[in-house]
């Protein structure tokens, strides 16, 4: 080290504003043998402030671009600067003019010696935005990456503050800047701000198809889900909340769409696992794959997403032909509905045999037949809650028959027709109807004191059930449902009920 740079060293201890100046200029500038180092440089000139306010602001702006300005938080020192420098000037304006402050940034051009930042400020009429920042850039009051790291710091508030059209405008100045080179951070921006955009419900402004779907496609080649997502589903041809497809991409690529959506879903995006099911399940589709469209929705539904779980209860109860398959398709349509799902509530609904009267006076009539014989007024409250009729009634067993969704009416040996004889899966479509087979099973259970009391066997209930009615004047169509025997049996098989049920099927699975 040189003797000078070390009397400097010691004066810049000692509190000497001039060497203390000197040193960080020489620091920020990477002179008199010392390599150009920021930090240390703005601990210098920081150094010399109080002493040196308007000399060490102006070393300040000259030897850094506005994005390092920034990246250390010296917008003070820059508007210090600007009051007696035009380079202060210059880059401030550059600021204000990123920031969509077009105002602002002419009153300082308008204070600039120079004669072409005077121009400019003769010509604002006629000069866009980005023809300004062109114009500065050819003065070298700022560089292409100044701009990108302005547009991402106020883009990054504007989303804070929830301001996301701001964002938008950000990126629109962005967009009119060729030169600038897409970083990841501009990356990020772009699509957190269509994230945000879905969210808020707003456009994207005059942002180009073709400069979105560039920034979406180099960030989810660089392995980020959301942007993998958003363009997956624009390329698919599927609209992003209100955002229509071609408002972010050129043109459709299934394939390549179906790849992007396969890696966001196996990142964790669970409605990217029904999106695939839509692309891949359309059969006029070049990706159309009815094995890989079955395989998507069954990973759609185990993540408990309503759509899924009742397109796929649907397709299982239309293909069902045994009681096993019906209780799976039944509880994966339960499980939609109890999400509000309505048309999962509806199609469970379908599964229901219709009892006729009002519940007011059924229920009123049960708590009479309570107080003579308990189980008999629980079977005829399940009876009237889920629709069964009167053999089911009265030959269930509900410590048995309890499901999580519903019930399973065993097979009954006392039904001659071997076709009505069967299970069948008759589903809760309402919290009560829970509730009443919970407490049903309980009574029924081996534990509880009162399933000790002998029922006897099904000839005795009915003969029970007949003399109670007879006795309380209540009629069996109060309780019962009554229907006929292909009704019945539609509700046994599934690929029947899909015939009856053709209509609400097609407005499901369409």
């Amino acid at each position: 080290m040189r003797r000078e740079d070390v009397r400097l060293r010691v004066l810049a201890r000692k509190g000497d504003a001039e060497a203390r100046l000197k040193l960080g200029e020489a620091y920020l500038a990477g002179t008199l043998g010392m390599p150009r180092s920021v930090p240390v440089g703005l601990v210098y000139l920081k150094a010399a402030l109080p002493q040196v306010r308007q000399r060490s602001c102006i070393c300040i702006v000259r030897h850094l671009q506005l994005c390092e300005l920034l990246e250390h938080d010296l917008l003070e020192p820059l508007r210090t600067a600007a009051e007696c420098d035009d380079a202060g000037r210059l880059k401030l304006a550059a600021w204000h003019l990123i920031r969509g402050e077009r105002d602002v940034a002419m009153q300082w051009l308008a204070q600039c010696s120079s004669p072409l930042p005077r121009n400019l400020v003769r010509q604002t009429a006629e000069i866009s935005a980005s023809d300004l920042l062109q114009a500065l850039q050819a003065l070298r009051a700022i560089q292409p990456q100044d701009i990108a790291q302005v547009v991402v710091r106020e883009g990054r508030e504007a989303l804070g503050r929830g301001q996301s059209q701001h964002a938008v405008q950000m990126l629109e100045i962005l967009a009119g800047q060729p030169q600038v080179d897409p970083c990841l951070s501009v990356q990020q921006l772009v699509t957190d701000v269509i994230h945000h955009a879905e969210t808020a419900g707003h456009d994207l402004g005059g942002l180009d198809a073709g400069w979105i779907e560039a920034r979406l496609d180099r960030h989810a080649t660089g392995g980020d889900l959301r942007a993998c997502h958003l363009l997956g589903r624009a390329l698919a041809g599927l609209p992003c909340a209100h955002l229509e497809p071609g408002h972010l991409v050129q043109t459709q690529n299934l394939r390549k769409a179906a790849a992007l959506l396969l890696r966001a879903a196996d990142g964790g995006i669970a409605i990217a696992w029904l999106h695939l099911f839509r692309i891949c399940s359309d059969y006029r589709s070049s990706v159309a794959n009815p094995t890989l469209a079955r395989f998507c929705l069954e990973k759609a539904a185990r993540y408990g997403l309503p759509e899924a779980e009742r397109r796929l209860g649907a397709l299982m109860l239309r293909d069902a032909t045994h009681i096993d398959a019906m209780e799976q398709g039944v509880a994966l349509l339960h499980a939609a509905a109890s999400k509000q799902d309505t048309l999962a509530q509806l199609l469970l609904r379908s599964l229901l045999l219709p009892v006729s009267g009002s519940d007011e006076e059924a229920f009123a009539a049960i708590d009479e037949v309570q107080q003579t014989a308990p189980l008999l007024a629980m079977r005829l409250r399940l009876a009237r809650v889920f629709g069964l009729t009167r053999l089911e009634a009265l030959s269930v067993n509900p410590a048995t028959a309890i499901r999580p969704w519903g019930m399973v009416v065993g097979r009954n040996p006392f039904v001659a027709k071997a076709r009505l004889c069967e299970p069948r899966a008759v589903p809760s479509v309402s919290g009560y109807a829970q509730q009443c087979l919970e407490r049903a099973a309980t009574m029924f259970s081996t534990d509880h004191q009162e399933s000790v009391l002998p029922e006897g066997s099904l000839r005795v209930r009915a003969l029970q059930m007949r003399r109670l009615f007879q006795r309380l004047q209540l009629q069996e169509a109060m309780f019962f449902a009554s229907a006929s025997s292909h009704q019945r049996e539609a509700l046994r098989v599934g690929t029947k009920w899909a015939r009856r049920q053709r209509d609400i099927l097609q407005q499901v699975l369409g």
